[in-house]
């Protein structure tokens, strides 16, 4: 690949980048806004710093920089993102974290394998592009894969969930709606198992009466944790009117 190509790639990353904050500021996702503005700002200085230093130095010190650099900001993107989304960690978060960090660990041990110490047992650094090995090219497909992985991360929010402290008749109210989606489905074993929380859940949910700390407002709390298994069961989301199939699953267990 071209420098100038990856130059290329690099700016239109930036500027999807910039669209899925936007993106998040307009649905007012507050952690994904955040998120989304970090990796923007992560994105666009190693493209800044890229682009003005590590270009423009003399070739015999891009090989000894080129690695460290983008490694540093990778890890430093890991860094952020886990302590921006620590508190409401999603699966696909987790999984842009780690890859993340594995990108940043494989930019270092290439460094290492080119400037230091070759990591196949060569004699000397494999500094030549024709010494590439099976560690270049599992760093590369690595950061490509993750460039994804980073996007989806930034543009999928958390599944919808119900707050164990909101009001019983509220919860009773979203009930009801989960369990008109809940019927448009072919009946399973994964629909019996959310119809019988539903009924337990609807029945503690039914309990609940105003004396603070009584039995009545912990069984309520115990229903909207059961109507809460029930939305992850079949998917639910307030804005959904068809149920969703296995590819629609798998998103939604990425957002939870």
């Amino acid at each position: 690949m071209s420098a100038s190509f990856m130059v290329i790639v690099s700016l239109l990353y930036i500027v999807l980048l910039f669209a899925a904050t936007m993106y998040n500021h307009k649905k007012e996702e507050k952690d994904l806004f955040i998120s989304s503005a970090f990796a923007l700002f992560i994105y666009a200085t190693c493209h800044l710093g890229n682009t003005l230093w590590v270009s423009a130095l003399p070739r015999n010190e891009i090989l000894g920089t080129h690695y460290l650099y983008f490694a540093a900001f990778q890890a430093l993107l890991a860094t952020g993102l886990f302590l921006i989304n620590r508190e409401k960690m999603r699966v696909i978060m987790s999984i842009t974290i780690w890859l993340l960090v594995v990108e940043a660990l494989l930019g270092y041990a290439v460094h290492l394998d080119r400037n230091v110490v070759a990591l196949n047992g060569a004699a000397t650094p494999n500094m030549s592009i024709s010494a590439s090995w099976l560690l270049w090219d599992l760093r590369n497909w690595i950061s490509q894969f993750n460039t994804f992985t980073v996007l989806l991360a930034l543009t999928l929010p958390k599944i919808y969930q119900v707050k164990t402290d909101m009001h019983p008749v509220d919860a009773y109210d979203i009930q009801e709606k989960v369990k008109a989606y809940l019927d448009m489905f072919n009946p399973s074993w994964r629909i019996t198992r959310a119809n019988a929380f539903l009924n337990v859940g609807g029945e503690n949910l039914c309990f609940f009466d105003h004396e603070e700390n009584g039995e009545g407002v912990h069984r309520a709390e115990a229903g909207i944790i059961l109507l809460n298994e029930v939305i992850k069961i079949c998917c639910y989301e307030p804005h959904r009117t068809k149920p969703v199939g296995v590819f629609g699953r798998f998103v939604y267990w990425l957002r939870s």
